[in-house]
């Protein structure tokens, strides 16, 4: 993502993010508050009480029949009182936490769907991102692992069912190739030579593979059997390498390590297999659905929701890159070469909606 589109990102909604999260965190600060000042005020109630039924205890041991009487009756009052009140002190404090509770619940709901929404986009220059898939009970999990410059990695759930190969389980004849892997050898039945034994790789599902920078592990299985292919590719079609291992329950066959069946081995065909397979996951990449976690330097962010780390990271990183758009912008020329519209007041006014001395941070970090 060019810079322009980077900045547009990060100053609408990682910035909404950072402002929900921090109305989340004070309105549950608010829920804590009430239940604090609940404690204090229960504690105040019962140590007055307490006074008050001291003294009616001394009431209690005079000669006067009408005193004893009286007092009899206002302990029994005081108690009625005592209860009334902190029936009337609880139901207000809860209907209190009700709605600190509610809006925080709703204010971190959007922090969390505005933060979706901007690493969604991969605003970040992106080191490395691996797609991998796991079949079970035939239905394909599907997930995106991003590590980005800046030390700040994140994964997404992906919606496999939406997928034209991945939403049921998978073969490689759905995409036309019928490969035969060379895994062992038997005597011929006229002649003493060995004949190479094959196994259809058409004939097995994909049971999990991952996928980065047009390397694939990928491993297929075939039910009922217990025997598994596993295809490992280093790269390239041209200049890669490949790794084929075999396994039944009699015997682990590494192919490739063998030269008696390497022979036998269509490397070309399934160079072009796996180039294909490994371009249809990460073609899968794009179909995200939910952020499942984040961490910024190995700390885990998403549980706490700390937006303001992660727009520290990012300014960080794209802190030049952003100066010199709002420089372009402040001279009058276009962002860059990207098509995407800005302007200097629009970028000042997002920032100013920040709020005091992230404001203030922000705003210099960005050259404004």
């Amino acid at each position: 993502m060019q810079a322009a589109a980077s900045l547009k990102q990060t100053i609408t909604h990682l910035f909404d993010a950072v402002r929900f999260a921090d109305h989340a965190r004070e309105l549950e600060e608010s829920a804590r508050g009430v239940e604090g000042d609940l404690e204090t005020v229960l504690n105040k109630l019962e140590a007055q009480t307490e006074e008050l039924t001291n003294l009616l205890a001394a009431m209690k041991v005079e000669k006067e029949d009408v005193l004893r009487e009286l007092s009899l009756q206002l302990d029994g009052f005081l108690g009625t009182a005592k209860e009334q009140a902190v029936m009337k002190l609880q139901k207000k404090a809860k209907q209190q936490l009700e709605e600190y509770r509610a809006s925080g619940s709703s204010e971190r709901d959007k922090a969390l769907k505005s933060l979706e929404t901007y690493l969604a986009s991969d605003p970040l220059p992106i080191v490395e991102n691996v797609v991998q898939v796991r079949l079970t009970e035939d239905i394909y999990e599907a997930k995106s692992k991003y590590e980005c410059e800046g030390g700040m990695r994140y994964d997404f759930g992906l919606a496999a069912q939406n997928s034209h190969i991945f939403h049921h389980p998978f073969s490689l004849s759905e995409l036309g190739y019928e490969l035969k892997i060379p895994v062992r050898f038997s005597r011929a039945l006229l002649s003493k030579s060995r004949v190479p034994g094959f196994e259809r790789l058409d004939q097995y599902v994909l049971a999990d593979a991952e996928a980065s920078g047009g390397r694939l592990r990928a491993n297929f299985e075939k039910s009922g059997t217990g025997a598994r292919i596993k295809v490992v590719t280093s790269g390239s079609q041209e200049g890669g390498f490949v790794g084929l291992e075999y396994t039944d329950q009699t015997q682990a066959v590494n192919v490739m390590n063998d030269p008696s069946l390497v022979a036998f081995v269509d490397l070309e065909t399934i160079k072009k297999a796996a180039s294909e397979l490994a371009g249809e996951l990460m073609d899968l990449s794009k179909k995200k659905v939910a952020l499942l976690r984040l961490s910024t330097n190995g700390e885990e962010t998403l549980e706490i929701l700390s937006c303001h780390r992660v727009l520290e990271r990012v300014i960080s990183v794209m802190g030049p890159s952003y100066k010199a758009v709002i420089k372009r912008i402040a001279a009058g020329s276009p962002p860059d070469d990207s098509g995407e519209e800005l302007s200097l007041e629009f970028v000042r006014g997002r920032t100013r909606a920040l709020g005091g001395e992230l404001s203030r941070s922000v705003s210099q970090a960005l050259g404004l």
